[in-house]
């Protein structure tokens, strides 16, 4: 399957489940990319570089196991990853901290 493709079969799952989007992305496409990338160690700008490419069955199985833990404890992303990012700048994250939001970088830039 190629990195697109898995990330629409993702994103359809994260647009099912009724997830809350706002902490670093604002839809299940981008969320299901940033997920992705993430998982394979990419950088986040790079998907249009990287959509092509063919993944090996485990890979799939990283991206789709990290989108099921997504689903089932709706916790953010950010959580999940542990980076959230503001205004292009990565930060260290967990869940004692409040997830910065874009909103709040248009105010600070």
């Amino acid at each position: 399957m190629k990195l697109i493709d898995c990330i629409d079969t993702q994103a359809a799952r994260l647009a099912q489940a009724g997830l809350f989007f706002g902490h670093g992305t604002t839809n299940a496409f981008d969320e299901a990319a940033w997920l992705a990338l993430w998982r394979l160690g990419l950088p986040l700008d790079a998907l249009d570089e990287h959509e092509g490419q063919e993944l090996s069955v485990a890979e799939e199985a990283a991206i789709a196991a990290l989108v099921d833990e997504r689903i089932r404890t709706r916790k953010p992303a950010a959580y999940l990853t542990g980076e959230a990012w503001l205004q292009g700048v990565p930060f260290t994250i967990d869940e004692r901290a409040i997830v910065p939001r874009s909103f709040i970088a248009e105010l600070i830039a």
